[in-house]
């Protein structure tokens, strides 16, 4: 394979019928293959493939179900995302024996998730058995596709035997013109992320109570599984939550309709959040919103070319956030500056041949490979 952050080699494939099985399904799945995917290249005709995205089902518990399920899939390459459980190990081997490529596709640190994320994350991939078997099935995959730079340096840090390829973008706009942006009558700043995220949401929240008790009319959003913070309860009917939308077709529409003025992309500084992606920014820019991110590696790429600020304390906060709010002509001409980087930085056309040449680079292991051993006893 590649290694990681090589070019691409722009080559198409052919790649025949790409089975990408997961967890559950859900954004890292469709942003890091059904959206690219499903755009069309100058390059592929007559080399077509076909995607197919599947949850985690009991079914695959025996020899048979797998059998099965490949049978009826008769896949060209297999796609583990996020996906290190007995089951994923064991569909592995299946796939193995039939000289499948396997591809293990991760865009975290699964193997060393921090007590920030909160006690029942850490607690549930921190489980032996789940760690074993996460380990296992990268060690024995064809290849390791990692969504950063640093995830796939983290990775060898962690002893992964298994090639490992890095991906230059990881989140993309779709094709054509962006929304227009519809911003709210009053000032509004908001925050979408998960409740993971709260130690991260908690950076930001002196400059933002700051700024709310010096704009009387100013008002704070959130969006997703967040929990509301508690400092909110001092601004009644100046703060909303918004509940998370699953489907995320549905959850851009649901973002691009808040019209926040600017949105908040705070980041603890930890080895765990260094190796993730500038999703947020990308999210916020296609939705028309100016964008305040935490100044660390993840962020610098997505923020130069003025396209966003960053900040690194409550004071970079307040000030940063303030400028923004203060100056229309200031926010118009950073969401502008934002966009056109994204449509010439982030091309959902480079990220499907990213795709493509990562799953191209695929050759099978023997089936011999010592690195299949491992205890796996919900997957007979």
């Amino acid at each position: 394979m590649n290694s990681p952050g090589s070019p691409s080699n722009g080559n198409d494939g052919p790649v025949g019928h790409i089975v990408v099985l997961a967890e559950s399904v859900g954004a890292t799945q469709t942003i890091s293959f059904a959206q690219p995917l499903a755009l069309p290249s100058e390059r592929s005709s007559g080399r077509p493939h076909r995607l197919s995205m599947l949850a985690d089902d009991k079914a695959w518990d025996d020899e048979a179900g797998r059998r099965a399920l490949l049978d009826r899939l008769e896949p060209t390459v297999l796609v583990l995302s996020r996906y290190g459980t007995p089951r994923a190990l064991a569909m592995l081997q299946q796939a193995r024996r039939r000289g499948v490529p396997v591809l293990f596709h991760i865009d975290d640190d699964l193997l060393d998730v921090p007590m920030s994320l909160g006690k029942a994350k850490y607690d549930f991939y921190h489980q032996p058995e789940r760690l074993a078997c996460l380990r296992a099935t990268m060690d024995t995959a064809d290849g390791v596709y990692a969504s950063t730079g640093p995830l796939a340096r983290r990775l060898a840090e962690h002893g992964i035997r298994s090639p490992i390829v890095a991906g230059d973008l990881y989140c993309s706009p779709a094709p054509g013109t962006p929304p227009v942006p519809l911003p709210a009558t009053v000032p509004v700043i908001g925050y979408m992320g998960t409740g993971g995220h709260s130690q991260d949401l908690a950076l930001v929240m002196p400059a933002i109570v700051a700024l709310m008790r010096q704009w009387p009319e100013l008002r704070f959003e959130t969006f997703g599984t967040i929990k509301p913070p508690a400092e909110m309860a001092a601004f009644p009917g100046r703060y909303a939550h918004h509940p998370g939308v699953a489907d995320y077709d549905g959850f851009l529409e649901k973002l691009g309709g808040l019209g926040w003025w600017v949105g908040l992309a705070p980041l603890e500084d930890n080895p765990f959040n260094r190796c993730k992606a500038d999703t947020k920014w990308v999210e916020y820019t296609w939705c028309g919103m100016a964008v305040v991110a935490a100044d660390l590696p993840v962020y610098h790429r997505a923020c130069s070319r003025s396209s966003g600020l960053l900040a690194r304390d409550v004071d970079d906060w307040r000030e940063a956030i303030a400028s923004l709010l203060r100056s229309e002509a200031r926010r118009h001409a950073q969401v502008q500056a934002a966009r056109d980087h994204l449509r010439l930085g982030y091309d959902r056309g480079r990220l499907r041949q990213q795709v493509l040449d990562v799953i191209g680079s695929l050759s099978s292991r023997p089936s011999t490979s010592a690195s299949t051993t491992v205890n796996t006893p919900h997957a007979t």
